[in-house]
């Protein structure tokens, strides 16, 4: 199989498996969006971040697709400037940040030797980064009438979906592991 379609196998799949669960998160907190672009908790990004931390450019390609489609279908039909750079940010923004990230601590592909200072600071730096580029894109679209409020709201929810997302993510891979060596170790 070629490196070509391997890597179209896993966009669709990222791409599908994103898309479900963005839409099913964002249709089911609806209550906890506080300001345009803004939930008080928002676990898709731990889910960009977990993305773009195993498959790199794939997974921000697949985070692109799936917000240019919700955009355009739900919060700005019709928008299709506004959606395109809200779009670019959803994507570039965790890739850049897992990119310079991963190389800074040395990261596994797995995440095995992700420590919590490595995540606090890809927590940080993400949620920093994605509020500023998102909400200015708002606020300049005229979408939203609060920077600075959409900011902190959105800095807030990104922290906790990241820290929830991962962390569960990474205790399932550690589980896992753990498990693995213990059939290892049974069988022989």
């Amino acid at each position: 199989m070629s490196l070509y379609f391997q890597s179209f196998k896993l966009l669709a799949a990222l791409t599908l498996g994103y898309g479900l669960f963005y839409f099913a998160n964002n249709l089911s907190t609806e209550f906890l969006y506080l300001t345009p672009g803004a939930h008080l908790i928002h676990l898709p990004s731990g889910v960009k971040i977990l993305m773009t931390l195993v498959a790199g450019p794939v997974g921000a390609f697949a985070i692109f697709i799936v917000s240019n489609v919700w955009g355009v279908l739900v919060p700005f039909p019709g928008q299709f400037g506004l959606v395109f750079l809200l779009s670019l940010g959803s994507a570039g923004v965790p890739w850049l940040v897992c990119k310079i990230c991963s190389e800074k601590f040395a990261l596994h592909g797995d995440l095995s030797n992700l420590t919590i200072r490595a995540l606090a600071t890809i927590s940080l730096s993400y949620a920093i980064l994605n509020s500023l580029v998102t909400q200015s894109i708002l606020y300049l679209g005229g979408e939203s009438p609060d920077l600075w409020g959409g900011i902190g709201v959105m800095v807030l929810g990104d922290l906790t979906g990241i820290m929830l997302i991962v962390s569960l993510a990474r205790m399932l891979a550690s589980g896992l592991k753990a498990r693995s060596r213990r059939l290892d170790h049974d069988q022989s």
